[in-house]
């Protein structure tokens, strides 16, 4: 029988890296979300599932925050599990440890099951025999909870035109390339001045090839900045972004 709570190893490659010599955000992101994928597999409802019930997961919100992101050929972790399900969603924590078994970090993100006929949430509490209710380990991390994410002054920071390499499977922008836009925003010299140690996304619209997008950023609060990320066309905003730093 699976564990609830699964830990994956991992190191830190060549070319993960960012300018510092850490792990980038965008590797750590897809790693996090590669983790959340692996588990719901061998728990029964990863990617067979949703093939045999044209079913998919959608990621609605995310944050990650660590004290120190891992460095260069430094092996770490990345433990994750089920923690709830309400209506339409179900959230799923992560742990993040560095190579002697300390925690460095935690995640929290919500997902929704999108039915891909009806195009609509299915509701999680009704799926047949319990659903995913045996995989639920009702353990609650340390982490904050999201934020309200709200430009209230936009100025455009950053302009970007998506491309194919923004893509993911499905056809819409990753929702890690996102972060890296918004992270893209400020300059190297300020990033070499401050360190982000925590990022949250609340995901609306999704993005295609083609789209022409502006990043907006506001400084709001003590040592933190949100983020708009909207089409040009219609001025909808695909997602808002919070980054925390030091």
């Amino acid at each position: 029988m699976k564990s609830k709570k699964m830990t994956f190893p991992l190191v830190v490659e060549p070319f993960q890296e960012d300018y510092s010599g850490h792990l980038s955000w965008s590797n750590l992101g897809n790693f996090t979300l590669r983790i959340a994928s692996l588990h719901a597999e061998a728990h029964g409802f990863g990617i067979s599932y949703m093939m045999s019930h044209r079913r998919g997961w959608v990621l609605s919100r995310l944050a990650i925050e660590l004290q120190e992101r891992p460095r260069s050929l430094q092996h770490y972790s990345i433990a994750t599990w089920v923690s709830r399900i309400f209506r339409q969603f179900t959230e799923r924590n992560f742990e993040f440890r560095d190579a002697d078994g300390c925690i460095i970090g935690h995640g929290i993100s919500t997902w929704a099951l999108i039915d891909y006929e009806t195009r609509q949430p299915v509701n999680l509490e009704n799926l047949p025999n319990g659903g995913f209710q045996d995989a639920v380990l009702s353990e609650v991390p340390p982490i904050a909870p999201y934020s309200r994410i709200r430009v209230k002054e936009p100025s455009v920071s950053l302009h970007h035109h998506c491309g194919m390499t923004d893509l993911d499977i499905n056809g819409h922008v990753n929702s890690i390339r996102y972060i890296d836009w918004v992270l893209d925003a400020f300059t190297l010299e300020w990033h070499k001045a401050h360190a982000v140690h925590r990022i949250e996304a609340a995901f609306g619209l999704e993005g295609y090839a083609g789209d022409e997008v502006d990043i907006i950023v506001e400084a709001v609060g003590e040592n933190a900045y949100a983020a708009e990320i909207k089409r040009q066309s219609d001025g909808a905003t695909l997602v808002k972004v919070m980054l925390y730093y030091h």
